[in-house]
């Protein structure tokens, strides 16, 4: 789908001193044209056809797909950002060889926000989950690095309005629960 590309790693501005970086890949083709094919396939995106942009996480990564270049959030190194392109590479040309098998979506899907998320939590910051607070708890939920099962005090028989709510929220967005 695409031969060449650029890569630039970037810190976060909100937490420069986080070890986690970001990566920008610039591409030499627009790869707009696949996006409904993606989203059809993966299910658990958020795509703006307008925009147009596709986004979606998985394996602990937030990749933001648009025409001419792609984001990934949440690596650790150079080597990895190269390794998550090469499974980016893969998808496009796997999916694209398949469009003929794929019916299109240009569902937009629900973007999960970590507020929302986070106000279906017990929020009790106990830090079972080994984070400070439900904050992280939901910021990672939403990146799958967590799942449902992480939060203890959500597992309580008194959780169980709240449990089931979020777990609709998030296979409503297409995440796999």
């Amino acid at each position: 789908m695409f031969e060449k590309y650029s890569l630039k790693l970037v810190r976060p501005q909100c937490h420069p001193s986080r070890l986690r970086v970001n990566a920008i890949v610039e591409l030499d083709v627009d790869i707009r044209e696949i996006f409904p094919y993606l989203n059809a396939e993966l299910g658990n995106c958020f795509y703006h056809p307008e925009a147009p942009f596709l986004r979606f996480a998985q394996g602990g990564k937030v990749f933001t797909l648009h025409p001419s270049h792609f984001t990934i959030n949440g690596l650790e190194d150079e080597e990895q950002a190269h390794r998550m392109v090469e499974f980016i590479r893969k998808l496009l040309e796997d999916t694209w060889a398949r469009r003929g098998e794929i019916v299109p979506s240009f569902r937009r899907g629900t973007e999960l926000k970590v507020l929302d998320v986070y106000k279906l939590l017990p929020r009790t910051n106990c830090g079972n989950c080994g984070e400070k607070n439900c904050m992280a708890f939901a910021a990672r939920l939403i990146k799958q690095e967590f799942t449902l099962a992480d939060c203890t005090p959500l597992q309580e028989p008194a959780q169980d309005a709240a449990r089931e709510k979020l777990t609709r929220l998030l296979q409503e967005a297409g995440y796999p629960v």
